[in-house]
């Protein structure tokens, strides 16, 4: 790493997606700093459902050539003459990108559906530099591993909002990945009395159970039989889709308790269509409701940090030149929350 005078570094590795599958180890220039920006180096970057969709040309708010990942922590190397809130050495976390605060959405206060939203240079890289105000130390009993789940959990926080889960009630989580496992975690801490959970994965049934839910493979146990009986066969009053399937939206509608609610969380192809009936919706008076990011949920997430269990979601981890790879193992369902670490 070439430094400047001691001032910090000026190079730094990244893994750069040019389009479809190919992510090439490259060495560029660290962005130059402004007056109200942070220099961080980053520690570890998670890798996220959306990134699977980024190398298969579905998701269409990324164009290449871009350095990819958003669920990162890092320390604090250097920061700009206006930057009062942290300084150089800090640990911390960052939100991935900035709402403009004027359009009719920020306004009203759902600066999740923000109409100008700027998103930033991505985490897969040794270095990023961010505006101070998207930067949030991270407590000291949080390990900067945990840290990188920061994003993803206030992600889960805007759906446990939305559910407003009653209390005493069964709730069905379908998918046991990093979101699925978040929720139910969350879920079991704000009113819920039981979680099911529904997941392939023999690892990932491991967690949901160590966390206190009821972990069932779908394909050994009927799924509706196992929550009518854990439901006197009224169904879970709230579902949570976390996997981006929309066969797996339509199962929540069918199983779900009359006045119940249905939370979309996991990331579909924006492509995919998927079949309601809408006499389901309308006879059941069911909510159907989109979970989109993190609304104001960042300080709650990293307040959240130090009250879970989540060192066993960050074990697998993979070095910068294997981005792909790390890419490729979530897919196939490895490990919970896979890190790709720069350094």
């Amino acid at each position: 790493m070439v430094l400047m005078g001691g001032k910090g570094p000026r190079r730094m590795r990244c893994a750069v997606w040019y389009g479809g599958r190919d992510i090439r180890l490259e060495e560029r220039e660290i962005p130059g700093l402004g007056p109200e920006e942070v220099l961080i180096e980053v520690a570890c970057c998670g890798v996220c459902g959306t990134d699977i969709h980024i190398v298969e040309g579905k998701f269409p708010l990324f164009r290449p050539p871009r350095i990819i990942g958003h669920e990162y922590s890092g320390t604090v190397v250097s920061v700009g003459e206006k930057v009062r809130r942290v300084k150089a050495g800090d640990r911390v976390v960052a939100e991935p990108g900035m709402v403009c605060g004027r359009c009719t959405f920020c306004r009203s206060g759902r600066e999740n559906l923000c109409s100008n939203r700027q998103l930033h240079q991505g985490a897969f890289a040794e270095y990023t530099v961010m505006p101070e105000h998207l930067v949030y130390p991270v407590p000291d009993s949080v390990s900067l591993e945990v840290a990188s789940l920061t994003e993803p959990l206030a992600c889960c926080l805007h759906a446990i909002d939305l559910a407003r889960i009653p209390s005493g009630a069964v709730v069905l989580v379908l998918g046991g990945g990093a979101i699925g496992l978040l929720l139910t975690q969350l879920a079991l801490r704000s009113g819920a009395s039981r979680v099911l959970v529904s997941e392939l994965q023999p690892h990932r049934r491991e967690l949901a159970d160590r966390f206190g839910a009821l972990a069932i493979d779908p394909r050994e146990e009927d799924l509706r039989e196992a929550s009518s009986r854990e439901t006197e066969g009224l169904g879970p009053e709230v579902t949570f889709e976390a996997i981006g399937d929309p066969a797996q939206v339509e199962e929540a509608i069918s199983l779900t308790r009359k006045g119940g609610k249905v939370i979309i969380v996991g990331v579909a192809d924006p492509e995919a269509e998927m079949r309601i009936r809408p006499y389901q919706l309308f006879a059941k008076e069911l909510t159907l409701l989109g979970s989109y990011m993190r609304p104001y949920t960042y300080p709650r997430a990293l307040a959240w940090l130090s009250q879970l269990d989540l060192e066993p979601l960050v074990k697998t981890q993979f070095e910068l030149k294997d981005t792909l790879l790390a890419i490729d193992s979530l897919k196939r369902g490895q490990g919970v929350k896979i890190l790709v670490r720069p350094r």
